[in-house]
């Protein structure tokens, strides 16, 4: 078996960036060491630089890869659900080839790993063939308490195709968000990650009209489930934020990620950190700016998650939300809007901290004796900033 050994101006290990070590690995992509120059001894491939492990993509959504452009920017939370299950069916492409391309694309960016948001089968067998890891995270929705069986049944469809098609410990049941799944739906997926590893995903606080409808039961979500035709005569509202309301209702989950963010509060999230801390459970906060941009023109509270001393992870949502499936896009978007965030944070939220969230973290995120993440390099940075020239290059799969 073949080795290489590559040098560059910098390497992220997965925590911090080194100078002065040479990686070195064999020819199907295990990290075998990382030893300082001195001792790396002949043929060591010399690159201008940093060389990263490969991106994990902790949110996306493969099958909308098809409704890319369809739905115009700035149009608002609600507006935008709207159209994403009115204008389902449009799109250029045939959704199974822009599925194709979209992972592709990915592959083009550096990522080896994705948590991929599925409500039916479809991407399943081109998942199953694809260079890179996925997770699928199957969401169960139904906001109407009488319907959490049935609800929960139908996904649980979905999810065992997940398992048979891409093997154990590959796929979750999840909510899709606080907005669409009842306090018993919330219940009954709690009870199905009971005893199990696999990590839970949901989008969680993504405008404020979401805290809204939970504090008052008014504000823009009406409009939603009017255009549903859903009688919201049952629902009582809570007094607080939608996170604060329903993380109690999952006690079982161990690795818990919460997605978007936007309109998280300062004490929302140092309570849901005090009550997973105490649960022992593992909470993670995916920043998907590029999407937030694209919907509603907004930014994530950064600050105030990292104060928090919350673990980030990146993802790039969907296609119908973003114009690029880059990791690398959303770390130079974060750059911009969060001065003094450097790239040794920024890559560990794209790296080890997603790994860890996908719980993968033996294999991907990071360089060491073993793992298997794949090697980029990103080049053309000036200094620590990602500017719009900066490029990923996939050295090794």
């Amino acid at each position: 078996m073949g080795y290489w050994k590559i040098q560059a101006d910098g390497l992220f290990d997965g925590e911090q960036i080194q100078t002065g070590l040479v990686l070195v690995g064999t020819g199907d992509g295990e990290i075998t060491a990382l030893v300082p120059l001195e001792e790396a001894g002949e043929d060591v491939q010399r690159l201008p630089g940093i060389l990263s492990p490969g991106f994990v993509n902790t949110h996306c959504h493969l099958e909308l890869s098809h409704m890319a452009g369809v739905i115009p920017e700035g149009t608002g939370m609600v507006d935008f659900l709207l159209q994403v299950m009115g204008r389902r069916g449009d799109g250029a492409l045939d959704p199974l080839e822009a599925a194709r391309q979209a992972d592709r694309r990915m592959y083009d960016e550096g990522i080896v790993a994705v948590g991929d948001i599925s409500n039916n089968i479809s991407t399943l067998p081109l998942k199953a063939g694809s260079s890179l890891y996925y997770h699928t995270f199957v969401e169960v929705m139904g906001f109407l308490p009488a319907s959490a069986d049935a609800r929960l049944a139908q996904a649980r469809q979905v999810y065992d195709a997940a398992v048979r098609v891409m093997g154990p410990g590959t796929a979750s049941l999840v909510p899709h968000a606080p907005y669409s799944v009842s306090k018993p739906l919330f219940e009954a997926i709690n009870r199905t990650c009971a005893g199990s590893r696999a990590p839970l995903s949901i989008h969680n606080q993504e405008s404020e009209p979401e805290n809204e409808f939970y504090r008052t039961a008014t504000g823009d979500f009406l409009r939603l489930y009017a255009a549903l035709g859903q009688n919201l005569d049952f629902f009582t509202p809570y007094g607080k934020d939608s996170l604060e309301t329903y993380l109690p209702w999952l006690d079982t989950p161990s690795n818990i990620l919460l997605v978007h963010n936007v309109t998280s509060h300062a004490a929302g999230v140092r309570q849901a950190q005090h009550l997973a801390a105490s649960r022992h459970q593992s909470l993670f906060w995916c920043l998907c700016p590029g999407a937030n941009q694209y919907i509603q023109r907004a930014m994530p509270p950064v600050d105030v998650l990292r104060q928090a001393g919350c673990t980030l992870t990146l993802g790039t949502d969907s296609l119908a939300s973003n114009h690029q499936l880059s990791i690398l896009h959303e770390m130079r978007l974060l750059q911009e809007h969060v001065p003094g965030l450097s790239l040794e944070e920024l890559l560990r939220w794209a790296t080890v901290n997603g790994a860890r969230a996908l719980g993968i973290d033996h294999l991907y995120g990071r360089f060491a004796p073993g793992t298997r993440p794949g090697v980029l390099l990103l080049d053309a940075l000036e200094g620590q900033r990602i500017t719009a020239g900066a490029k990923v290059v996939r050295l090794r799969s």
